[in-house]
């Protein structure tokens, strides 16, 4: 019988993913973004996550993000 539930460790390790090819898109187009909040603390704190967390934020200038929202349509057509 195969196990269906996901643990909190494999969901941040997709996380970790999303966050990597995020930063990839804002590098190459010169975007600027902040970790925020639990996802923060937990890169400062434990090198990482929050054992708990279960989410990531970000906060970017409202410019920044219009931006991102119209190269990501570029960058993210080939995933």
């Amino acid at each position: 019988m195969s196990n269906s539930w996901t643990t909190l460790r494999d969901v941040q390790k997709v996380q970790l993913e999303i966050l990597l090819e995020f930063d990839r898109i804002c590098r190459k187009h010169g975007l600027k973004y902040l970790l925020f909040a639990g996802t923060l603390l937990g890169a400062v704190r434990h090198k990482g996550f929050i054992p708990w967390d279960d989410d990531i934020d970000v906060c970017m200038l409202r410019g920044d993000y219009e931006r991102f929202l119209t190269v990501c349509k570029d960058e993210l057509d080939h995933v």
